[in-house]
């Protein structure tokens, strides 16, 4: 019997993955949040823009500090310091290693909201690891309002506390990771969920175009309605993956990561365990030429420069 728990505790190390019975109901609907709303241990954080922050959100809603969107969105390479940064600023927001998170922003910015439903998972949320869990509010203070909830405008000012975030959760995909599995595409299925142009090449958004060899590609905009921005239903979204093995390894990927949380949210919502993200995105693979590809395209630096030097042109004569 003793060996048995040591090696069930030494495979739930090694995996670094063994999830919380919250999986169930990672999407939350308005009468939850109702619920939890100024409950000692909830956190409810607000992605929205913080103009739009202060028009009104719901009570006690804490704004994303800026630190995350200079983090996770601007268009350069992470850095593996960011990790003490994520600890300091979560514990700054309020939320220890035991909070209960609820993520919502506009709906509109659903290529932004979900991924800090990410980056708390990659901290250890929602696994054995840490007490800590995060879920997702669809529809931001928009729908709140819609169905009846009150909103303030005052911004809310938490009490710092301590994060202690949980190594070998496996949520990010390394470039090494990558690369070895490239050599085996056995090893991980990889969906690339950015548009088709950009997938087939014709669309450039790094040094060159195209994709990952052995990624599928599932647009992250199939996975809400795009007049409302709502997810769609998990049973249609359980059809548009039903290729995708629950049992496997699965990387998502886009050009910086954005797009890529939300389609790891999606996944991680219709029951899949073992996701991760490869948060570098095309634009660092793309542009690291030795790495393979498929449907290899390049970037034209000629066309470029010669409508840029159109451009100046016509501004030159418009000033005469």
């Amino acid at each position: 019997m003793k060996k048995c728990m040591i090696a069930l505790l030494i495979t739930i190390f090694l995996n670094g993955v063994c999830f919380a019975a919250t999986d169930a109901g990672l999407i939350v609907d308005t009468a939850y949040v109702k619920d939890k709303t100024g409950k000692p241990g909830w956190v409810i954080i607000d992605a929205s823009f913080p103009d739009d922050y202060k028009e009104g959100h719901i009570p006690g809603a804490i704004l994303l500090p800026p630190m995350f969107s200079k983090a996770y969105a601007e268009d350069t390479k992470r850095s593996e310091v960011l990790h003490s940064r994520v600890e300091k600023t979560l514990g700054d927001m309020g939320i220890s290693s035991d909070s209960h998170v609820i993520i919502c922003g506009d709906p509109a910015n659903t290529h932004w909201n979900a991924v800090m439903f990410w980056v708390l998972e990659a901290q250890g949320c929602n696994s054995s690891l840490s007490k800590c869990t995060v879920q997702y509010y669809d529809g931001g203070v928009q729908r709140w309002q819609q169905e009846g909830g009150k909103i303030e405008q005052n911004e809310t000012k938490p009490s710092p506390t301590t994060f202690k975030a949980i190594i070998g959760t496996k949520r990010r995909a390394t470039i090494n990771e990558m690369i070895n599995v490239l050599t085996d595409i056995k090893k991980a299925n990889i969906i690339d969920v950015r548009t088709e142009g950009e997938y087939v090449g014709t669309d450039i958004r790094a040094l060159r175009g195209g994709h990952i060899p052995g990624a599928i590609n599932i647009d992250y905009a199939k996975n809400f309605d795009t007049k409302t921005y709502r997810m769609h239903p998990l049973s249609d979204l359980d059809l548009l993956y039903r290729g995708v093995p629950e049992d496997s390894r699965i990387i998502t990927y886009c050009q910086t990561g954005q797009r890529a949380s939300y389609t790891y949210l999606v996944l991680r919502a219709l029951g899949y365990k073992n996701v991760a993200i490869y948060d570098d995105g095309w634009r660092v693979y793309g542009s690291n030429l030795p790495l393979a590809a498929e449907d290899e395209t390049w970037f034209d630096f000629t066309k470029v420069n010669n409508v840029l030097q159109a451009v100046k042109d016509l501004g030159k004569n418009a000033h005469k």
